[in-house]
């Protein structure tokens, strides 16, 4: 497949008065940031002047000065800098090696060239459905090089065309300077909205004007980043065409929810278990018809049902599809690939694998998965402990679920614990259920995996679900009797 051809087309929204308008936007948003802190500031310098005053003007210190010190201290605490002169030295990704990925540093390059940069370009894969783009400098401020990080699953769903509209997006935030201007906007929204959250329910109720003056700041940088998408989106459509821009976006909101479910559930989960699992195949697997396991599916639906609000730095889909194509709706086309620009799948996951040390993890096939690395895992996790299941009989499941409160003690991790009441509950519940997969380990049973589904254990015709006899126990519906088939004619010692 040759590269798609970079083609000009009739900027849809990107006029000088918009550009004129963004950056008055921008202008404003920076005075009224200069205008929270003042405020600040002359009020903790307000508060504290109160007791120094009473204290030297009268010889005492009343109730009235004590009380508005305490205040300037909590005001003062709640407005301290976070994180604005931090130094804190970041690994750098592992770039992609030029020769193998030599199209897409092209293709790159190319894209790179008609937004009007031309500099050395490194790349290197990342996990989220989504696309980035940073610069180096030289000490006077010229380009030094491009660091480009392009989503893993954006190579499986999306053609050559349409993910190169996803790079011409992120050109066109570099050329208009939205990449200078985006770190301050979001350390300034972190800085006020934590100040705020800080602030929230103090005895003095000095919330209130801070969080009045808070949101309108928030409210207005949003409308700026949304306003700096809606630019992005029309460069990517004078480049590769509204239709390519277009579904490059559908496809990346349709993928998102379930690319990320599966990368927090069951992709990264087996990298860290030491497993090379076949990327690609395991996420056609994870997509099949079927119940996913709840946590995968609340993750899902949060993610899909999210409502837009005020507050939010990217425009909806639809407004998106619109401000491209007036009228249009989001059709969500079906999936195309570009791996050929890695070379292929086996390539694209080699790519990917990059990222980690090969001497730390084992290639396995996700149906051997279950067998060569997660029950290994599992089964020297409670090996020689009071719950190892040579010593505690499955039966106990009947009794340990009644109460998973009055076990945290026994299962809390080591150091200091900040769970919450249910966190804890749901530390412990997490146990049990592993418990009750490796207590079946002990008596024949071997892993099925399903990506996405829960862990089922089978046993010639017998099949079990941990998840389901856990729910079963704390409903107080299981009975010794229905565990006794679990159990074999002798026992049978794991592998």
């Amino acid at each position: 497949m040759s590269a798609p051809s970079v083609r000009q087309h009739r900027p849809a929204r990107r006029t000088q008065h918009t550009r004129r308008d963004l950056a008055r936007r921008a202008v404003l948003m920076l005075a009224l940031w200069l205008g929270f802190w003042l405020l600040a500031l002359g009020l903790v310098i307000g508060l504290f002047w109160i007791p120094f005053a009473q204290s030297h003007y009268r010889d005492s210190l009343e109730l009235s000065g004590i009380l508005a010190g305490f205040a300037g201290l909590t005001l003062a605490y709640a407005l301290r800098p976070r994180g604005w002169f931090s130094r804190e030295k970041k690994e750098l990704p592992t770039w992609l090696d030029r020769t193998q990925a030599q199209p897409l540093y092209a293709l790159v390059e190319r894209i790179g060239a008609k937004a009007g940069f031309k500099a050395h370009v490194d790349i290197h894969l990342i996990g989220a459905a989504s696309a980035y783009i940073s610069a180096q400098r030289n000490w006077y401020g010229g380009l030094k090089s491009l660091r480009v990080g392009l989503g893993l699953p954006l190579f499986a769903w999306l053609s050559e065309e349409e993910l190169s509209t996803v790079i011409a997006h992120e050109f066109g935030h570099f050329a208009g300077g939205d990449l200078s201007l985006g770190p301050w906007v979001y350390r300034t929204r972190a800085s006020i909205g934590a100040a705020i959250a800080d602030l929230d329910e103090s005895m003095f109720f000095l919330d209130a004007l801070f969080r009045l003056y808070g949101h309108w700041f928030l409210k207005l940088s949003s409308s700026v980043s949304r306003a700096q998408e809606f630019s992005a989106d029309a460069q990517a459509a004078r480049y590769f065409g509204v239709d390519a821009t277009r579904s490059a976006l559908e496809k990346v909101h349709l993928i998102d929810p379930a690319w990320s479910a599966y990368l927090d559930y069951e992709l990264g989960p087996a990298i860290m278990r030491g497993a090379r699992v076949p990327i690609f195949e395991g996420f056609r697997r994870f997509c099949l018809p079927g119940a996913k396991r709840l946590l995968v599916q609340t993750a899902i639906e949060k993610a899909e049902r999210r409502p837009t609000a005020i507050y939010d730095t990217h425009p909806s889909l639809e407004e998106r599809v619109a401000a491209l194509k007036p009228g249009a709706k989001p059709v969500y086309p079906p999936p195309k690939q570009c791996m050929h620009l890695l070379g292929g799948e086996q390539p694209t996951e080699n790519a990917w694998y990059i990222n980690y040390n090969p001497e730390e993890l084992r290639a396995v096939a996700w149906d051997e998965y279950g067998t060569d690395i997660l029950k290994p895992r599992m089964l020297q996790r409670f090996t020689d402990s009071w719950m190892d299941p040579a010593k505690l009989p499955l039966t106990e499941l009947i009794t340990l679920a009644e109460d998973p409160d009055s076990l945290w003690e026994k299962l809390r991790p080591e150091g200091v614990s900040f769970l919450s009441p249910a966190g804890k509950r749901k530390h412990v519940l997490d146990i049990l259920e592993d418990w009750i997969t490796v207590s079946l380990f002990h008596r024949g049973f071997v892993p099925v995996i399903h990506p996405g589904r829960e862990l089922e254990l089978r046993r010639e015709s017998v099949s079990a679900v941990p998840a389901d006899l856990l729910h079963l126990a704390r409903e107080g519906k299981l009975r010794s009797s229905m565990l006794a088939k679990f159990e074999p004619d002798s026992t049978v010692q794991p592998a």
